[in-house]
């Protein structure tokens, strides 16, 4: 059962957010565009938030993570959704986390309707809850970094930081299996994403493996730094089935909102707006700048967001055996993250193809192409 507690004003107005290089040891001081974004992420309080009575609905988001945080930051400001929603009574409040697994532990209890997270706490929330998947965020890369230009095999005898059990620490095993290497032949030092790129920088660690922005952040902060390789990761919207079958009308309008997000981002000038949208909210989350320029977070919204494919639906050809999301799913299983006699059909089955596109095709029911964002001056609701 949800929480029925007041919410607190203060507390609603921090939620309409979220959301050339010196040699390492040159003893010269703090390292060139040594960015906030590199210092330890500030722990959240979970306990100072307010949920919402059984008229609301609370979804966790990660303003740090693109495009996700793009996604989240779009539909914070979207008067059509907040209106649409009105008609049923029903409240959308947008909740910030740092990890996606404390969005996932949140949704397991039932205090959270929902969130938007990566593959792994996805995956795990598939697996171990009664949750649905119901839009595809993401298809991005986690990527390893070093100081020098090197293969995945020169990684042998190297420390390497990762964040454990994660899409990047995944990446990093199949990358060091694809060479004949597993991982005891690196050793593996457990690090928060915050403080990779420092790390890497210092000599505390010899490469990373990450996903974005944490990449393309360090890339900016330390232009000598070498990409090593990339696989592929994926971010979701996932919702408590309990609340789709009780709420199909609001379920739809949620998914609506996602489509509608990305329809307007492809809208000539809009990456830009939600680029200062998202940087404002991140850094206003993080108490800190976020060091990502605009022009780097429309790079990463589209190639991981918007070119992927026409719309935000989850292919089916995900489902697969064959592909890696499945091969995550195993991995997880056996760091212990999921139970071993869980089945990929329990999964398959968490995972709704056909929402999404039923959605895009009514698009004037939904109102797909109605765009009437919070702060932006140029349309004050368009098609």
């Amino acid at each position: 059962m949800k929480m029925a507690r007041p919410l607190v004003l203060a507390l609603i107005a921090c939620l309409t957010l979220f959301g050339c290089s010196q040699q390492p040891g040159s003893g010269q001081g703090s390292p060139p565009n040594a960015s906030s974004s590199a210092a330890p992420a500030k722990p959240v309080k979970h306990d100072s938030y307010r949920f919402n009575t059984a008229q609301g609905i609370d979804i966790g988001i990660q303003p740090l993570t693109l495009p996700e945080g793009s996604v989240a930051e779009l539909i914070s400001r979207d008067r059509v959704l907040f209106k649409r929603l009105s008609r049923s009574g029903m409240q959308l409040q947008l909740l910030p986390f740092y990890k996606g697994k404390d969005i996932g532990d949140l949704i397991a209890t039932g205090e959270l309707e929902g969130g938007f997270f990566a593959d792994m706490p996805a995956l795990t929330a598939a697996a171990t809850g009664d949750v649905v998947l119901l839009a595809m965020l993401k298809q991005g890369a986690a990527s390893i970094v070093a100081r020098r230009p090197m293969l995945v095999k020169e990684l042998e005898g190297k420390r390497v930081g990762t964040a454990i059990g994660s899409a990047a620490h995944f990446t990093l095993l199949r990358a060091l299996g694809n060479e004949g290497l597993t991982e005891k032949d690196v050793e593996i030092v457990p690090m928060e994403v915050s403080e990779m790129a420092r790390a890497l920088y210092s000599g505390r660690i010899d490469a990373f493996c990450a996903w974005e922005p944490t990449p393309a952040m360090a890339f900016a902060s330390y232009p000598d730094f070498h990409l090593v390789h990339k696989g592929l990761n994926y971010g979701f919207l996932c919702l408590r089935r309990d609340f789709v079958t009780r709420h199909p009308a609001e379920t739809r309008e949620i998914v609506a909102a996602v489509a509608r997000a990305c329809l307007w981002m492809r809208e000539p000038g809009q990456l830009e707006q939600v680029a200062r949208w998202t940087i404002e909210s991140a850094t206003k989350f993080q108490g800190e700048p976020f060091s990502l320029k605009p022009e780097q977070m429309i790079s990463i919204t589209r190639n991981d967001l918007l070119q992927v494919q026409h719309s935000p639906r989850i292919p089916e050809t995900l489902l697969r055996e064959q592909e890696v999301l499945y091969q995550k799913f195993l991995f997880l299983k056996k760091i212990g993250k999921i139970p071993e006699n869980v089945s990929w059909a329990r999964v398959r089955g968490s995972i709704d193809i056909f929402m999404l596109r039923g959605v895009m095709a009514e698009s004037d029911r939904y109102d797909l192409r109605w765009f009437d964002y919070r702060g932006n001056k140029g349309t004050g609701g368009s098609r």
